[in-house]
């Protein structure tokens, strides 16, 4: 299905039936890395997932990105979806977006889950996204897919006969290296610390045991600004924790839930 934004046409699909859980995917992915996790919360919940602009079966237009247009691009959704309620899940690059929609529309979170979350880029990381983006400019997304699966799965998943891999692969290789590239400057010229002291519901922070992309750090900042947010590590994962660990990722998410939900979950 398809919803029409200020970014253009949006994809998203709908599926199951109760409290709405919202799932936001990184730079690289498309909606279809929360597969193994939706398969599961649906049978309790109401799964939103979508395809950022210039990601997935979205819309490439200009490609110019930031954060506050995909905040706004995520408030039009949430109107077409007539949502009043929700928990927003983010990953990497998303949980920025899901961190600055929160602050600006405390009165539709119910709770807020950052799995590998960012707050801002180190020095260090701009500089490696900068190559990154003038790489694949310049030579395609070819170059660069091979070291971003290193990051994203760990070494056990990546030796293993797992297609995991594989599939990974091929989904970062389907990018548009264009819009990637401008995804990487958005994720670079991004920030969340105006929006931490302003995010007031319940916060999960989900973090890879072998996560070397977002380090432990990143969590310690969130909790400094949010000492009431939860941080759980999830075992035997590297970056992209639903693909490695998709059945430990909704334990950790449906207790959290729970809780946000309350009584609506019986409803």
């Amino acid at each position: 299905m398809y919803a029409e934004t200020m970014a253009g046409r949006i994809y998203y699909e709908i599926e199951g039936e109760g409290p709405t859980v919202v799932l936001v995917h990184g730079l690289g992915a498309t909606s279809n890395i929360w597969h193994g996790v939706r398969t599961i919360l649906k049978k309790q919940f109401r799964v939103i997932v979508f395809d950022l602009p210039g990601s997935g079966r979205s819309d490439r237009r200009e490609p110019r990105y930031d954060f506050a247009g995909w905040s706004r691009v995520l408030g039009q959704l949430v109107e077409h979806w007539q949502l009043k309620r929700l928990v927003l899940v983010g990953h990497s690059m998303g949980t920025l977006l899901a961190q600055i929609y929160a602050a600006e529309h405390p009165e539709y979170l119910a709770g807020l889950v950052l799995c590998g979350p960012i707050v801002e880029l180190s020095e260090t990381r701009k500089k490696l996204f900068q190559q990154r983006r003038e790489t694949v400019l310049k030579e395609g997304m070819l170059p660069i897919v091979d070291g971003v699966v290193s990051g994203a799965l760990t070494a056990a998943t990546r030796e293993s006969p797992s297609p995991l891999p594989g599939l990974v692969r091929e989904m970062l290789l389907a990018n548009d290296p264009v819009h990637y590239a401008a995804q990487c400057q958005a994720l670079i010229e991004g920030t969340a610390r105006p929006a931490l002291p302003k995010i007031r519901c319940p916060v999960l922070i989900l973090q890879g045991d072998q996560d070397t992309v977002t380090p432990l750090s990143n969590c310690q900042e969130i909790r400094q600004h949010l000492p009431q947010s939860q941080l759980h590590i999830i075992p035997a994962t590297a970056h992209w924790t639903m693909l490695e660990q998709p059945s430990l990722v909704v334990a950790a998410l449906e207790q959290f839930l729970a809780a946000c939900f309350g009584p609506a979950m019986g409803t």
